[in-house]
């Protein structure tokens, strides 16, 4: 599944999709692969804790595959492939052990006394189906399963039993959650069960009473021999509920709790008086389904789903909880959650391969709930370590037990089968008398109706009787019959409805692609080859699409018209002016597409003026019909070519007649291969079904099959008279050897009958006239062996003439559809490029028209800001307004303040100073008031609030004050009491100025205020209104340059395109469009300086050249220099012998020679 190399290319890393990971060296040829590790991968259905310690995990997958792990360092300890689906797993709390159930109903037994080598002691198929649930309850001694076969087995977890099957108790439907509790200190010797089973979507809890010791209880204890426990001995009781239970566990022997799975709910049920009643409810997952367990002290509830959260809650408190994001819920989300036995940690699993250790964290607890959560752990290991005799005991005999090699077939019988079958034995055994005698009766019965039988096929055939008349059970027959009719309405039903849906299907599809077409799709096919021509299939113009067109083509026409008379007109004027202009032709790469090439009556917009929307749709239309027009174009030539192949087999096959003719004279083997039109050459032949077609034998009805059989009996009869002495035929065949015409190769076809005498006598017995009449024979047999050889010859002739004119046809149809082929090429290339024109248009269309949509939405709440603006505005003009008229007032009222005080003054100037100057003191004394808080009103008020609060006036409460201090207490024993009078009036008059006052300050305060709030509504107003408009304008100008600057589709060739292809598409968002001269002139001018640049090069190159030769030269002088004075050194140093002088006055030194040589001769 995956592949790495290493940093120096040496190894290579290969994963495989179980979780092995292998190295190769890839440079030795002979090596192997390297396992490095092996991690078995696949969804987990199962984990748990070992005993007693919790220091081990064992998980188990679906694959098969058993694991144990360390909790503490999260490493593998060991691995075992039990070869077989894994359904759920489960550790005893009485033994080192773990139980595994599997998706074949098989339950294992593992001992884990040595983590590292986990084996298997005990194995037995318990259930029919998968064994979904496992649950030990508290005391260690039973085991729960249930699964989907209607049963829930109880057994024994002891080794010391040998895990023997102690009873089951049948429930009805699926098992979809098992719940038990054992209290110890309250009864010890039973153990409650609750059981969660669906059937038919209607879901019931059944709560029963298993005694803890099940083994040694009496035989009342089960109600027949499979051990099927008493509902009463057992107290069963069932209870329906309305929603679907996905999962049970019970709190207490009268408390559960359970999973709404439709409406995705912790639900908690009570048991009150024989009835089963819903005390709460709590919000659950967020997927359907679920599963709830319970912590081994019981305070916990745990819940897991799809959706990867585990959710716990308290008993006491259900809607509290605290949720856990675990799993992944792409992949399946949890699939179990298990406690370990102190309830200190937890360990959960899911689909996607994970197993999760969590741990209690009480930090965040408060003292007295930390208490109360350690309290209940330390009774769970209380609880656990009671368990603890009997757990050595068990480990003991556990390590005693032998290991078992390989598992049993999922095929074999469960257990209850098996018992049942013992019953069965019995009850056999018990009546065998009785059986024996019913099967001698039966035996002989059966003789009787078989010679009944046998005598009926004996008589004749009016005598005979049916063979059902001899069936003794008629009931059973009918009912035989009329399943069998009812099962054959059923069939035909279920077929006719097939078979209307089919038609309906038809119907659509014919309609869609048949009726529908104007062109139907046809391909072409070589003669000899694979290569492959398809037409244009054509859709038929509805009238709309008519009317559109003829609409758009007028508006084309008319405004065509008006710009040939203003062209006319400029053209004139220009003509007049002495100034011509050339005509401009749009070019095919300005036209976007070669559709000019192959339609020179394509009617377009030009790219240039497609600026409105109503302008771009005109130009789709106008687009489509010029596609429309070069699909039909093409299908032209293709229904030319297709005439051609029509008359071409027909004339191969006039051909081919004359060969086969031509093959039988010649009496050759030879096969003659007719071309015809394969299917997808003739496309109508796939609406019709051909009666070779149908695999199937056609159904006749009574009346068909009569008309059949009369069909064939008059058949018969008109061969039988054909068959019958016919005068011409014998005439025709005794006088023309049955043919009407005598062709001269059938003459040639005769062999000479030799003369009688020839077959009698030898050669040399003729007589002469028998030996003329040989010679004659011989004469024209060999006169026919020439005929029959030239006309062979001239046959083969024919024949090869025949066979090179069907080749030659059949070559010269291919290279005509070879060239349709490149054609069709061409076509579907402009094809594809106005299609891509009017992809560009829409696209462009809907741009334009989200810009216009996006204008209206930011225009609509423009205009109401700038409403709420104007009135913004309105209301601080107002206000400010009514500040400077408070204001005028203020100043008043302060002048008239003031006026009181210095009044004051001039009525108490008759008293001396010192009283003047206590009444001064007292004039300014006020009363200081306690912050008044806010109180309930407790008597009924009017107020239809219940939650009115009554606030007293804090100008009443001066005013009261005042009073109080108008009062004769607070006189002075120095006035007298019409001063004390005219002194409380005075300061009255003063306390009701200073209100006033007041009064007008904290109206221009509160003035203020709102003026203030006013502004700042009136500046944020603006500021959005600014914000805005500068989107608009921002939107606006992006819609006046996408008006402005279209997207021009352009044709290019190859090379004139120098922008970077990429990896998959081509961007030219920074490319530039340069016109075709700037780039040739900008060529001339590189080879204009590339031309002066080599001429310069090759300049250099010649002065080097001379430099280069005259340094040889020189070289070639020093060394001849040199040579010359090494000659010079070897005549000064050369000794001159006596013979040396003689060759050198010598004259003629070769004579000399000649006399020499001739000395020596002689000598």
């Amino acid at each position: 599944s995956s592949l790495a190399w290493s940093t120096a290319y040496d190894k290579i890393l290969l994963g495989s999709p179980n979780g092995s990971v292998f190295s190769l060296f890839p440079s030795n040829k002979n090596a192997d692969l390297n396992t490095l590790f092996n991690i078995k991968c696949g969804p987990m259905v199962g984990a748990d804790f070992v005993s007693p310690t919790n220091s081990q995990i064992i998980s188990c997958r679906k694959n098969g595959v058993v694991q144990v792990w360390s909790a503490e360092t999260a490493e593998q300890l060991s691995s075992l492939q039990l070869g077989s689906a894994i359904s759920t797993l489960s550790c005893c709390q009485s033994s080192r052990s773990a139980f595994v159930g599997f998706a074949s109903g098989l339950l294992v037994v593992l001992d884990l006394n040595k983590p590292e080598s986990p084996r298997i002691i005990f194995e037995d198929r318990i259930h029919q189906g998968p064994i979904n649930h496992i649950v030990f309850d508290q005391s260690g001694k039973l085991l729960f399963t249930g699964s989907t076969d209607g049963h829930l087995i109880i057994l024994d977890t002891r080794a010391s039993n040998k895990f023997k099957c102690l009873g089951h108790i049948d429930v009805k439907g699926e098992v979809t959650g098992i719940g038990s509790l054992h209290q110890l200190k309250v009864d010890k010797d039973w153990c409650y069960l609750a059981v969660a089973a669906t059937n038919d979507k209607v879901s019931t809890v059944i709560h029963a009473k298993i005694p803890v010791d099940l083994h040694l209880q009496p035989q009342p204890a089960f109600d027949d021999d499979t051990f099927h426990l008493d509902p009463n001995y057992i107290k069963r009781t069932d209870f329906k509920v309305n929603f679907s239970a996905t999962s049970i566990a019970m709190i207490d022997p009268h408390s559960l709790v359970t999973i709404d799975a439709s409406k995705k709910n912790v639900v908690f049920l009570s048991i009150t008086e024989g009835a089963l009643i819903e005390t709460d409810r709590a919000n659950g997952h967020l997927l359907k389904g679920g599963s709830v367990v319970i912590s081994p002290h019981g305070k916990w509830i745990g819940s897991f789903s799809s959706d990867g959260q585990i959710i716990f809650r308290s008993t006491d408190s259900a809607q509290d909880s605290v949720s856990i994001p675990s799993h992944s819920h792409f992949m399946g989300g949890a699939s179990f959650v298990k406690f370990a036995n102190d309830g200190q940690q937890v360990l959960s699993g899911g689909r996607d391969g994970v197993i999760a250790l969590w741990k209690w964290n009480y930090d965040a607890l408060a003292p007295d709930e930390k208490a109360k959560v350690l309290g209940a752990v330390d009774a769970s290991r209380g609880r656990y370590a009671s368990l603890l005799g009997l757990r050595k005991e068990q480990d003991a005999v556990l390590q005693n037990i032998p290991a078992i090699s390989a598992l049993k077939c999922s095929a074999e019988k469960t257990w209850l089968e098996k018992v049942e079958m013992g019953v069965q034995e019995l009850k056999d055994k018990s009546f065998e008398p009785q059986i024996n005698e019913l099967k001698k009766s039966i035996g002989d019965l059966r003789a009787t109706v078989l010679g009944m039988i046998e005598t009926n096929e004996k008589v004749d055939v009016i005598e005979q009787l049916k063979r059902h008349e001899f069936t003794l059970d008629i009931d059973e027959r009918q009912r035989i019959l009329n399943e069998g009719h009812d099962e054959i309405d059923n069939i035909k039903e279920t077929v006719e409805i097939e078979n209307l849906a089919m038609l309906f299907l038809k119907e659509l599809i014919k309609t869609e692609c048949w009726d529908g077409m104007a062109v139907v799709g046809r391909c072409l096919a070589l003669f000899n080859g694979d290569l492959e021509v398809s037409n244009f299939p054509i859709k038929k113009q509805s009238d709309e699409e008519r009317v559109e067109i003829e609409r758009v083509l007028s508006i084309y026409a008319h405004e065509k018209l008006e710009t040939d008379q203003v062209v006319y007109s400029s053209k004139q004027k220009d003509e007049q002016e002495g100034e011509h202009e050339e005509e401009q032709v749009i070019s095919s790469s300005l036209y976007g597409s070669h559709a000019k090439n192959f339609y020179e009556n394509s009617i377009q917009y030009s790219q240039f003026s497609l600026h409105s929307n109503q302008r771009k749709r005109d130009q789709i239309i106008l687009i489509k019909n010029t596609i429309n027009h070069l699909k039909h174009t093409f299908n032209k030539e293709f229904d030319d070519v297709y005439s051609s192949k029509k008359q071409e087999i027909q004339r191969v096959a006039e051909r081919s007649e004359r060969i086969k003719k031509i093959l039988t004279d010649l009496k050759s083997d030879d096969t003659v291969t007719v071309p015809q039109f394969k299917g997808i050459e003739v496309p109508e032949s796939f609406l019709v079904v051909e009666d070779n077609e149908i695999a199937f034998e056609k159904y006749l009805t009574p009346e068909e099959e009569a008309a059949r059989a009369e069909k064939e009996r008059l058949e018969g009869e008109r061969r039988k008279q054909e068959e019958a002495d016919n005068a011409r035929e014998r005439a025709l065949d005794s006088m023309m050897h049955g043919k009407l015409e005598i062709r001269p190769e059938d003459e040639l076809q005769k062999d000479l009958e030799k003369p009688e005498f020839m077959l009698q006598k030898n050669e040399d017995q003729y007589s002469e006239e028998e030996l003329k009449v040989a010679k004659d024979f011989e004469k024209r047999e060999k006169h026919l062996l020439e005929e029959r050889e030239k006309y062979r010859k001239a046959l083969e002739a024919e024949l090869k003439k025949l066979q090179t004119a069907n080749s030659e046809g059949m070559s010269g149809f291919d290279e005509k559809l070879n060239k349709l082929f490149k054609l069709r090429i061409e076509y579907q290339k402009t094809v594809n490029q106005e299609e891509l024109k009017i992809v560009r248009i829409a696209r462009s269309i809907h741009q334009q028209e989200y810009l216009e949509e996006c204008d209206s939405n930011l225009s609509k709440p423009l205009e109401e800001f700038k409403q709420l603006k104007l009135k913004t505005q309105e209301e601080v003009a107002e206000i400010k307004r009514s500040i400077d008229k408070l204001r005028d007032e203020h100043e008043l009222i302060m002048q008239e303040d003031k006026g009181i005080e210095k009044q004051f003054k001039k009525d108490f100037a008759d008293l001396d100073a010192f009283t003047l100057e206590v009444l001064a003191k007292l004039y300014k004394r006020r009363p200081k008031l306690v912050k008044q808080k806010t109180q309930h009103n407790e008597a009924p008020s009017r107020s239809p609030n219940p939650f009115h609060v009554k606030i007293e006036d804090p100008d009443k409460l001066f005013l009261e004050a005042m009073a109080e201090l108008d009062s004769d207490i607070h006189k002075p024993e120095i006035l007298e009491d019409d001063i004390w009078e005219r002194f409380v009036e005075a300061r009255t008059i003063k306390v009701e100025s200073e209100l006033k006052v007041k009064h007008h300050s904290q109206k221009i305060q509160d003035l203020n205020s709102y003026l203030q709030r006013k502004v700042e509504e009136d500046e944020t107003m603006k500021n959005r209104i600014e914000k805005t408009f500068q989107y608009l304008n921002e939107l606006r100008d992006r819609k006046l340059k996408f008006l402005m600057n279209l997207e021009i589709q352009l044709l290019l060739k190859q090379g004139q395109v120098e922008v970077d292809p990429g990896v998959f598409s081509v961007h030219f968002d920074n490319a530039l469009l340069i016109h075709r001269s700037v780039i040739e002139d900008l060529n001339s001018q590189i080879v204009t300086l590339g031309e002066g640049k080599v001429s310069a090069m090759i300049d250099c190159k010649d002065y080097y050249k001379n430099i280069h030769l005259l340094e040889w030269e020189h070289e070639k002088m020093q060394m001849d220099a040199e040579d010359l004075n090494a000659k010079t050194r070897d005549v000064q140093t050369l000794r001159v012998t006596k013979e040396l002088q003689q060759f050198l006055f010598e004259e003629n030194n070769a004579q000399r020679m000649q006399k020499r040589k001739s000395t020596d001769c002689d000598s």
